[in-house]
């Protein structure tokens, strides 16, 4: 096979680091200057490599493996939400206590996300964190995997808040968990009749509590009619907007075509905190008070859940230790040397293996 040295196809770090039979990060390490061991017999191979293959680093990779790269970007879905502005406040503390710059972008769908992502990587920071719109099955998925992967392996470092399965580390809770726990005590709590507000089908953190929050309510023998399940998107105006819905088409209060063979709804379980503040607003805009004749649970834990009235009863989520976690995650990468054990690229960073619910006014006993 010709060596890659055609000029207009010049070799890669990667290639570089298949000629060598070491890892991409091994290679980064010899030729971008890095401070961090690397083993004597690694470092001649790869430095034979580069040669056969006329390989030229370039200036930024150079700057990253050095760890003199100044920031790290943070992408979030929305930041008026009150969710990623908690996690947005987490990263920029960490780094801040660390001297490193968090610029923050916002992009709403994978579509924005994959266009953040390539103009992030064109800013040379030393890392990217993507607390993002967890669509699972987004086109743009594919595109957006290779390039993180070109931008680890000239020495930066892509971290997920909330794992989608993509091979980086992820910052992650247990989702399903803590939707069995607020499911079992909507349960214990005497209610059977719920409305359920999910988001996206595609949804991974929807999907999930969707899965434990159903199970429990199966085997608590509460069959929920497909009508009781509305799409509120995550999003406060969504979930107003879906118990509007119900309450326009007669299914949410006792009467003829209500929900449960008419005796209506009694709890209204939402799969996130700013969707349940949009269904009390919405309850009360029909006249029914919250946390009184119909209960409501959240997930998430914002710090509005414990302002609202009644407040909100909800699954807490360490939201800026999850920022923390992802900025301990990046710049750890820049500490690791060659001796370490390597850690699987994919690895989950569980902040909360287990959530605790937080019992408020909006779910009394019946």
């Amino acid at each position: 096979m010709a060596e890659q040295n055609d000029k207009t196809a010049p070799a890669t770090l990667m290639d570089v680091a298949k000629k060598a039979g070491v890892s991409i990060a091994t290679a980064s390490r010899v030729l971008n200057g890095s401070t961090r061991k690397v083993r004597n017999d690694s470092y001649v191979k790869v430095m034979e490599a580069a040669k056969k293959l006329n390989y030229r680093p370039n200036a930024y990779a150079q700057a990253v493996a050095k760890g003199t790269a100044p920031s790290i970007v943070l992408l979030v879905s929305d930041i008026s939400d009150p969710y990623f502005a908690s996690v947005s406040q987490g990263v920029v503390k960490a780094a801040g206590e660390q001297g490193v710059a968090v610029t923050i972008g916002v992009a709403a769908g994978p579509k924005e996300e994959l266009e953040a992502v390539r103009k992030a990587v064109a800013t040379r920071p030393r890392g990217i964190i993507i607390s993002e719109s967890e669509y699972v099955d987004a086109p743009e998925r594919t595109a957006l995997e290779a390039e993180l992967k070109q931008y680890e392996a000239s020495g930066g470092r892509a971290v997920f808040i909330l794992n989608r399965n993509l091979p980086f580390p992820a910052v992650d809770v247990a989702n399903e968990v803590g939707a069995r726990a607020i499911a079992k005590l909507v349960v214990d709590s005497g209610y059977r009749r719920p409305a359920i507000l999910k988001g996206d089908d595609n949804h991974r953190s929807s999907r999930e509590r969707l899965a434990g929050v159903l199970d429990v309510l199966g085997k608590a023998g509460i069959s929920v009619d497909p009508r009781a399940v509305a799409n509120g998107r995550f999003s406060r105006t969504e979930g107003y907007a879906a118990v509007m819905q119900l309450a326009r088409t007669g299914l949410l209060t006792a009467g003829d075509g209500a929900l449960y063979d008419g005796a209506g709804v009694d709890a209204v379980i939402a799969l996130n905190d700013v969707m349940a503040i949009g269904a009390m607003t919405a309850l009360r805009a029909n006249g029914i008070e919250p946390g009184r004749e119909i209960g409501v649970t959240g997930f998430g834990d914002i710090p509005y859940s414990a302002d609202v009235h009644p407040s909100l009863t909800t699954v807490h989520l360490p939201l800026i230790e999850m920022g923390q976690a992802a900025v301990d995650c990046v710049l750890a990468a820049h500490d690791e040397d060659e001796t370490a054990a390597p850690q699987p690229a994919n690895r989950l960073i569980f902040v909360q293996s287990a959530p605790d619910i937080v019992l408020r006014e909006s779910l009394p006993r019946r």
